[in-house]
């Protein structure tokens, strides 16, 4: 076994390696201590660089468990274990209500990612996201209020409908592979059945918080702990997409038109869940719906490979997309918890503006990672629909720094800490948010091509993201504006009137029309509405199975 293998082999069993050590009392009693240390040999292998030729198999192991590091794997894990690392580090100086449970699920669903992330095959890739996913409800509910059991309960019954189309899927593919087989994943989308590419696209979208799939993220990334929310929104939502790009690197065809109507569902989420997060007043809800959006972009970008735009374009997109929107999303809302608690003038002011260079980064300004990534889009989209997805997200993240600076969510409960540890605890946490936000400016750039980073610092590309900022900070003016006068447009409070004045009008039609889009949003999140589309899909599986088994 050489250097690479052995590296290989470190990073998947180094989170199953902590989960033993925990049995030790001392380190049980200060369990967080693990969670940076079990993220860091993958970071190292990352940093490394891809060797598929150095993969090993796992004899015994689900069928001979295969793992390699590949180009595609490497983009994933460089963003996905850095963000990791410094959410864990967070995570052991970050109050929380029960350490030990929560290092215990945190290390379950690192194991599940990484394996999933690894995987060469298909069965072992399932395995890993299955125990990512059921792990990551343990985060979730993690406080053990009303609240985050409620979002736990839609979180589990929304992953076990993609769970079942995602087992439908694979134990269809491996099947049809032949006894004994577990699928390669390089080159699994090749002459794929539609019904399993379906299935596929259903489990993976589930995760990813794709249109209409979305209804568990808002609620279940908004009552996480802060460092959980960190990675479920900048990391493991993403895994969707992995699963996505494998197929259709692998050589899936989409038949009829359904390229252009997953590009066209992909942009529609990205500007719904803008208008939905701009009606949110809770700063980590608003950064999830962001989340949502964001995700819409995603699959817009796997709609365009499909349509036959240069994959290695939107491989270029896809790649600086992961790297700049996780740590972003993860400098966001570890900020939203550090501001959540900080007292100090000078501390919030400092918070605030790292907040609003990550916020400007995810809405593409000039010389951002994100700005690299819709430099990307272009090459598969009009540049001026471009720049409008640029200004919507720039609405949201202005609407997410107004609520932040004014409102700060309830902060967690703290462990017994006093004086000085506090102040040690406060600023290790700002160091590690630091951090976080320094790697989200730069590792855009280290993993963005020479064609990309050139285009970006060209006159012209500087002035195409600009444009953007000027007309969101016009609108949200006027929006700010015009709450003043009809308090039925926003969520806002309205002022009271002035003594002697009556209340100002809403404007009308907009208050029931507002109605009705909560009244709609919410069937998503409502335990029956998840039963019958979870007894539809089994139905509908079960006469397909059946109908395939007809020679």
């Amino acid at each position: 076994m050489n250097a690479t293998q052995l590296a290989l082999l470190l990073a998947v069993l180094a989170p199953w390696l902590a989960l033993t050590a925990l049995a030790l009392p001392a380190l049980r009693r200060r369990a967080t201590i693990l969670l940076p240390l079990a993220a860091l040999p993958a970071l190292l292998l990352a940093l490394a660089g891809p060797d598929p030729d150095a993969g090993i198999v796992l004899p015994g192991l689900l069928d001979q468990a295969r793992l390699a590091l590949d180009g595609t794997a490497r983009t994933f894990l460089l963003p996905g274990a850095l963000l990791w690392v410094l959410a864990g580090a967070y995570a052991h100086r970050h109050p929380l209500t029960h350490p030990l449970r929560f290092a215990v699920f945190w290390l379950l669903t690192l194991a599940g990612y990484l394996l999933l992330v690894l995987a060469a095959d298909l069965l072992t890739f399932y395995a890993g996201f299955a125990l990512m996913t059921f792990a990551a409800y343990g985060l979730v509910t993690h406080t053990g209020g009303v609240t985050a059991l409620r979002a736990g309960r839609l979180y589990l019954g929304l992953m076990l409908i993609g769970e079942v189309a995602l087992f439908t899927a694979v134990a269809w593919t491996t099947m049809l592979a032949g006894p004994g087989n577990s699928p390669d994943l390089v080159g699994l989308g090749a002459g794929m059945e539609p019904a399993a590419a379906l299935l596929f696209a259903i489990g993976f979208g589930l995760k990813l918080g794709a249109p209409g799939l979305h209804a568990w993220l808002p609620r279940a990334h908004a009552v996480a702990p802060v460092p959980a929310s960190a990675v479920l929104s900048g990391v493991m939502i993403k895994v969707g997409a992995l699963g996505a790009w494998r197929l259709l690197e692998g050589g899936l065809e989409i038949p009829g038109h359904g390229d252009l109507i997953l590009t066209a569902l992909g942009l529609t989420g990205t500007f719904y869940a803008v208008a939905a997060g701009l009606r949110q007043s809770e700063p980590k809800t608003i950064l999830a719906w962001s989340s949502v959006s964001q995700m819409g972009l995603v699959v817009a970008l796997l709609g365009m490979a499909a349509a036959g735009t240069s994959p290695a374009a939107v491989w270029a997109g896809l790649a600086v997309m992961l790297a700049h929107h996780g740590l972003a999303k993860g400098a966001l809302f570890l900020g939203t918890g550090l501001l959540a608690t900080a007292a100090d003038r000078c501390t919030r002011r400092a918070l605030l503006f790292g907040l609003a260079l990550a916020g400007s980064a995810l809405a593409a300004a000039p010389l951002s990672g994100g700005a690299l990534a819709k430099a990307a889009l272009t090459t598969g989209m009009p540049g001026w629909l471009a720049g409008v997805t640029g200004t919507a997200t720039a609405l949201l993240m202005l609407h997410f720094l107004r609520h932040t600076a004014s409102h700060t969510p309830d902060p967690e409960p703290e462990r017994s800490t006093r004086g000085n540890d506090r102040h040690r605890g406060m600023m290790g946490c700002m160091v590690l948010w630091w951090a976080t936000l320094a790697a989200g400016l730069v590792l855009p750039w280290w993993v963005a091509d020479a064609s990309l980073r050139e285009y970006v610092l060209t006159t012209s590309a500087i002035g195409n993201g600009l444009w953007p900022l000027l007309l969101a900070g016009v609108l949200a003016g006027g929006a700010w504006w015009l709450r003043s006068l009809w308090p039925g447009i926003g969520v806002a409070a309205a002022r009271p009137p002035a003594p002697g004045r009556s209340a100002p009008r809403p404007l009308p039609g907009m208050g029931r029309l507002a109605h009705w889009w909560t009244l709609t949003e919410r069937q998503l999140h409502r335990w029956p509405v998840i039963g019958r589309v979870a007894t539809t899909m089994i139905l509908l599986l079960a006469l397909a199975l059946a109908f395939s088994s007809i020679p």
